[in-house]
C-alpha cells in the first residue's frame, strides 16, 4: 500500500471514531449501505476505495470528497489558519446537547481568547497556530481531528465557494 493510500484509510478510520461510531453503527446507520467487512478494509487498505464508494462515504460523513482524498479542508484559509463562527459558538455554548468535555474547554478558551484580545463585538475569531497548537494538546486530537470536530459541529466560519467538512 502506498504513502496516499495510507492516509486515506488513516482518515476514513478518524473520521468514523471522531463520530463516535464503530464499523456495525455506520452499516446500520447507513440502511447497509456502507457494509462493517468492506468499510474496515478501506480502513485497514486492504482493498481498494473506488471514487464511486469514496463519494459515499464523504456523503455518509458529511465530508467534502476532497478531505476524504487529500486531507485539506477547503475551509482552511492559509495553511494551519483556522477561522471560527463565533455565532455559531455562543449558540451551541448554551445549548446543553452540546456540553461535552470537548465543547466546555473551546468554548472556555475561545471565550477566554476574545476577553484577552478585547474583541467583543467579533463574529469570527481567527485562530493562530500556537491556540490551535495549545487546543489540540489539551483535548488530545491531531490538528485534523480538531478540524473535523469543528466543521461537524458547523463552528468554521465560511465564506461563498466553501463548504464545511
Amino acid at each position: 500500500m502506498n504513502i496516499e493510500m495510507e492516509e486515506i484509510a488513516a482518515r476514513l478510520r478518524s473520521i468514523r471514531l471522531s463520530r463516535n461510531l464503530t464499523l456495525a453503527d455506520v452499516e446500520a446507520k447507513s440502511h447497509k449501505q456502507l457494509r462493517a467487512v468492506a468499510l474496515g478494509s478501506y480502513e485497514r487498505g486492504d482493498r481498494t476505495l473506488s471514487v464511486k464508494k469514496a463519494a459515499q462515504l464523504s456523503e455518509f460523513y458529511d465530508v467534502p470528497l476532497s478531505y476524504l482524498l487529500t486531507g485539506r479542508s477547503p475551509t482552511q484559509k492559509a495553511e494551519g489558519e483556522i477561522v471560527i463562527d463565533l455565532r455559531r459558538i455562543k449558540a451551541l455554548s448554551i445549548s446543553e446537547e452540546k456540553s461535552t468535555p470537548t465543547a466546555q474547554i473551546l468554548f472556555s478558551f475561545l471565550f477566554g481568547i476574545i476577553k484577552e484580545r478585547q474583541d467583543f463585538n467579533g463574529e469570527i475569531l481567527s485562530l493562530r497556530k500556537s491556540d490551535i497548537a495549545f487546543l489540540t494538546i489539551t483535548i488530545g486530537c491531531t490538528h485534523e481531528e480538531f478540524t473535523m470536530y469543528l466543521s461537524h459541529n458547523k463552528l468554521l466560519f465560511e465564506t461563498k465557494g466553501t463548504s464545511s467538512l
